[in-house]
């Protein structure tokens, strides 16, 4: 079985989930991004780098505002995508601290909607999704409990 037949029945897993929502690890440069994009060319999902979701909307609210209004904004942005799986790749997009995002509670707010399709760029240990920020400061984490994880070889 090739790598992205692997990942259309990953992605195929969670549809029948009231928050569908597939994390894709793996080690830099093992093709995360690669399969999301071939996955988006065979299947004509969108492919959305997380950047294009920091819209001026969202950048207008005061930062007490963001944490409660991203998952709304970023919803009607990817609504004109029409497209029912999302595949988000840069997710590290939304650990910026002036962000204020609860990347999690977005996640599961926007798998309520869409399939979504995460890229990370990072790794799972005991339960927790880790990216390990190149400045050396401390890692982000994020609590991995309910979410299906695919690790890309």
């Amino acid at each position: 079985m090739s790598q992205l037949e692997e990942f259309l029945q990953q992605v195929d897993s969670v549809q029948d989930r009231e928050e569908k929502i597939l994390i894709v690890t793996g080690k830099p440069g093992s093709g995360k991004s690669r399969v999301l994009r071939e996955a988006s060319e065979a299947k004509g999902w969108s492919y959305v780098d997380c950047r294009l979701l920091i819209t001026e909307k969202f950048l207008e609210l005061l930062p007490t505002e963001r944490a409660e209004m991203a998952s709304k904004i970023m919803k009607e942005v990817l609504s004109g995508y029409n497209s029912d799986v999302v595949l988000l790749d840069r997710v590290q997009t939304f650990f910026v601290p002036v962000f204020h995002i609860d990347v999690k509670r977005l996640l599961t707010e926007l798998g309520k909607s869409f399939t979504i399709v995460v890229a990370w760029p990072g790794y799972v240990k005991d339960d927790t999704l880790c990216y390990d920020k190149f400045d050396g400061t401390e890692s982000i984490k994020m609590p991995a409990d309910n979410l299906k994880i695919w690790e890309v070889k």
